[in-house]
């Protein structure tokens, strides 16, 4: 560290850390830069972040020792190491999940078939049941398609094209196209793309027709549109992780979930935003906005993802989540956000932002279109060490007589209280939850502080500036004086969390509500948002604001909007077929009123 930094850039960040005083940083600076040699001195400044104070000989003895690590710092600096190598330490929250009945296999090695439903597609035309799909209610009633109004189509899920394409009424080339034009036509206003792969698309999606008419049915995504939040790697084109310095960089490897999606005859139509590294909806060329409102940022990091399906720009899209980045622009785009059990779907070949939180899921805007994308990308793979194979039963039969919700008083907001009224009245029984709070979860954010400071440590050291880095400038900084000490004893502690959550999960089906987004990323257990219903917001509400405020109105002010209401669900571990069973209901119970906006406003 002391030898790669400029005598300048060591003053900088010995000032903004306030160590000395302009002279000792100016001296420092030039001792460190020029002789990489680390004195007395140096051991005596640095005592505050050890908390520890030392003898003058305990510092002399020190120097020769710390000088070896420095020495050895540097060697793994020099280390290329590729982006897709995680650490050897493989996190397994789900050791505290459920064990599985007797005689079913539980595995973290590659399967010899997928875990996920094989499905026959007899169902898709005449609606059948079968072993994957015990009790189809397809498609959803509340949106009959027209086939021949591209809107209808575009707002249409995978069951609906699905059956379609099956049927004739709609070709998987046709299909793409709208969506296409679509996206150049609104990405304009929205700026949710990063890279348009129309030539694939195009060629996907006839082949999809080809292999259709020949009786080569790959399942229910065969010839469905779909867009890749920009951190999985589809090479040839760029991944960029919303980033400046990667902006043309193509990463070598497919990701996983881009080679099954490939497998089940999916149509790549693009890659789509993402806030800088993975936080936020600013990216290196723009920010994301919120279809519904346009003024209003579509929220991060799954920004591109969550618009472009709002906006009925493609059928599904895959987005990430390691604190909120599937959950937030949910919420904020009012689509369905699928954020599984960590460990259920391989992270290979997407940037890592902290291995022991990263999550990859789907974003849709029907909650059996979640279920269907999650069977198809879950299970192990070989190459993510964090990733097991675990029935995923889907749709998952339940009666909600039976069904036991959770929730926590204090945190239930208007939505909540809605689908719990819909959800008592079709029988269900309500029940209490408690998390304990003796951990501070705050303090267990040093996990991802430091794993995200090491995944970026080069693009750290060779910035240019801080705004190469996004928002993570401040905490890529702070992360380099982190005692490993604090680290280690922050994941014991973490354990003692996941233990509480699932205990505390384990009691009802699903819990609904709940500010719980640090807690549940933190321990890796799923959640899902959920759209429903309606309501109604002013543009002030909504969060418009005018970037000229002599030219703001009151009637501008005033003007009201109508947008899906959303609420979030959580299990236990490998809980996920029962947010999705219970989404469903709730999707069905109480529709939406709209779609997508039938105006980009």
């Amino acid at each position: 560290m002391i030898s790669s930094l400029s005598r300048r850039a060591w003053m900088v960040r010995l000032s903004a850390l306030g160590i000395g005083s302009v002279a000792f940083q100016r001296a420092l600076a030039h001792k460190a830069s020029v002789s990489g040699a680390i004195t007395v001195q140096m051991i005596q400044d640095a005592q505050w972040i050890a908390e520890i104070e030392l003898t003058d000989a305990e510092k002399e003895a020190l120097l020769k020792p710390l000088q070896e690590q420095l020495k050895h710092e540097r060697s793994l600096r020099d280390l290329k190491i590729d982006d897709d190598i995680g650490p050897a330490m493989a996190f397994v929250p789900y050791f505290f999940a459920e064990h599985l009945p007797d005689g079913a296999a539980e595995t973290n090695t590659p399967s010899q078939s997928k875990s996920g439903p094989v499905v026959d597609p007899s169902w898709m035309i005449a609606g059948k049941p079968n072993s994957a799909f015990p009790n189809p209610a397809f498609p959803n009633p509340a949106f009959p398609v027209d086939w021949q109004d591209d809107v209808a189509v575009a707002a249409s899920g995978i069951v609906e094209q699905s059956i379609a394409l099956r049927a004739g009424k709609i070709t998987s080339t046709r299909l793409t196209k709208i969506y296409l034009d679509r996206l150049k036509r609104y990405d304009p206003v929205l700026r949710c793309v990063v890279t348009l792969t129309e030539d694939l698309a195009l060629q996907q999606a006839a082949k999809a027709d080809q292999e259709l008419q020949q009786g080569k049915d790959r399942g229910p995504l065969h010839g469905i549109p779909w867009g890749a939040k920009d951190i999985i790697a589809i090479p040839p084109y760029p991944t960029t992780w919303g980033a400046r310095p990667y902006r043309d960089r193509v990463r070598p490897n497919l990701a996983t979930v881009a080679g099954r999606l490939n497998e089940a005859g999916a149509v790549l139509l693009g890659k789509l935003s993402v806030g800088t590294l993975a936080m936020g909806d600013m990216w290196h060329d723009a920010t994301t906005k919120n279809p519904w409102n346009t003024a209003q940022g579509s929220s991060g990091s799954s920004a591109g993802s969550s618009s472009a399906v709002a906006a009925g720009l493609c059928t599904f899209a895959l987005g990430s989540e390691t604190l909120g980045s599937i959950v937030s622009p949910a919420r904020r785009c009012r689509v369905m956000g699928l954020r599984p059990s960590f460990g259920r779907v391989s992270r290979y070949g997407c940037m890592t932002l902290a291995w022991s939180m990263d999550k990859i899921g789907p974003i849709a805007r029907h909650a059996i279109d979640c279920g269907i994308v999650l069977g198809v990308i879950q299970g192990t793979d070989g190459l993510d060490p964090t990733v097991v194979d675990r029935p995923f039963a889907w749709p998952y039969p339940f009666d909600l007589i039976k069904l036991r919700v959770g929730f926590v008083e204090s945190q239930l907001s208007e939505s909540d209280r809605l689908v719990i009224e819909y959800l008592r009245a079709e029988g269900a029984t309500m029940l209490p939850v408690e998390f304990p709070n003796s951990i501070p979860q705050q303090a267990l954010m040093v996990g991802l502080d430091c794993e995200s400071a090491a995944m970026h440590d080069s693009l750290f050291r060779s910035a240019e500036s801080d705004s190469e880095m996004g928002l993570w400038a401040p905490s890529f900084r702070s992360s380099q004086f982190v005692r490993g000490v604090h680290y280690v004893q922050s994941m014991r502690a973490r354990t003692l969390l996941i233990q509480e959550t699932e205990r505390a999960l384990r009691t009802v089906d699903v819990l609904l509500g709940s500010e719980d987004l640090m807690r549940t990323n933190l321990s890796g257990h799923p959640s899902m948002v959920v759209r429903f219903g309606s309501q109604e917001l002013s543009l002030r509400q909504a969060g418009r604001t005018n970037p000229n405020a002599a030219e703001e109105t009151k009637p501008a002010e005033e003007k009201r909007i109508e947008v899906p209401r959303t609420v979030k669900l959580t299990a236990k571990y490998f809980g996920d077929a029962w947010l999705v069973a219970v989404a469903d209901k709730i999707e069905k119970g109480l529709p939406v009123k709209q779609a997508i906006p039938l105006q980009i406003v």
